[in-house]
């Protein structure tokens, strides 16, 4: 199906006359006959109904006609937008980030990239860590927001580090673990884990909390979650602990009662990562001065 297809199914719909139809496309009646007969090939219905003297939409076409034209509209006003950021010089720097958290370590990023650069727009994406590793890999973002261990095979991959992170548990004001200053894994034995689907945690093969948490779940109740801030917010409430990367827990978090987990080797490297063939001035930029701020 092409917009010349689409173009021609449309002016004669509106016009019900293959010849002012061609006319106006500045095409031979038999080119719009043709294009018209591929599409309901394509389709596998007929979309007229054409005598010696009338032409009129069949069923078929009468429902096709809104959707044709809707098409058409998108396309003309993407076109549109194309031309206007031709024309204009702006260009788009695409973020990637795995937790609604980490947009505000975004913040302050964005202020100074404002400033040095006005001409670049971002464009914030956020989606689980697979989604994001994914979009990444096939050069959909330009920076993201990620572990070492979520581009350590990418050759062509940039990752500069801003912290090495740890995890957290979010517990209930109410929890008799609340007063604690610190946790191990071992105190919550008997606590029910608000755990986000495993798509949303950024933890690699053989990580050690990731395997406790499974063990954990063969003799204790689950709660799953769809995404991070949802554990958060059940935590926070009282139907269990949250376990988290510290990346997950928000820059604004004063009202969370969140508690260090100190078991060795449950650490992660955090970081931005660009594509080394692809690093613009402004990228750059961004990647040099980019700040961890909690």
């Amino acid at each position: 199906m092409t917009s010349q297809q689409l173009k021609c199914f449309v002016l004669v719909a509106d016009k019900l006359n293959f010849t002012k139809a061609a006319e106006e496309m500045f095409l031979s009646v038999p080119t719009v006959t043709h294009h018209i007969k591929t599409l309901e090939e394509e389709l596998g219905a007929s979309l007229f109904i054409r005598t010696s003297r009338t032409v009129r939409l069949t069923e078929a076409g009468a429902t096709f006609y809104s959707d044709a034209r809707g098409i058409l509209e998108k396309i003309s006003l993407a076109e549109k937008n194309i031309q206007k950021v031709t024309n204009s010089g702006i260009s788009f720097l695409r973020v990637g980030c795995i937790s609604t958290a980490e947009l505000g370590f975004l913040e302050e990023m964005l202020y100074g990239m404002q400033e040095k650069y006005p001409g670049v727009y971002p464009q914030i994406f956020i989606h689980d860590y697979q989604t994001m590793k994914n979009l990444f890999c096939n050069k959909q973002l330009d920076l993201l927001l990620a572990t070492r261990e979520m581009v350590r095979n990418m050759d062509d991959c940039s990752f500069r580090k801003l912290k090495t992170v740890s995890n957290y548990v979010v517990v209930s004001p109410k929890s008799p673990l609340s007063e604690k200053k610190e946790l191990c894994f071992g105190d919550l034995e008997d606590e029910c884990l608000v755990v986000p689907l495993p798509k949303f945690l950024p933890f690699q093969n053989g990580n050690k909390l990731q395997e406790k948490i499974v063990l954990h779940s063969q003799s204790h109740f689950h709660l799953m979650c769809e995404n991070d801030q949802a554990a958060i917010l059940l935590a926070k409430c009282g139907y269990g602990v949250a376990i988290l990367p510290e990346f997950f827990i928000p820059p604004q978090s004063d009202d969370l009662i969140v508690i260090p987990l100190t078991d060795e080797g449950d650490v992660m490297d955090y970081g931005v990562a660009c594509h080394k063939d692809s690093e613009t001035e402004c990228i750059k930029y961004i990647v040099r001065n980019f700040c961890y701020v909690k």
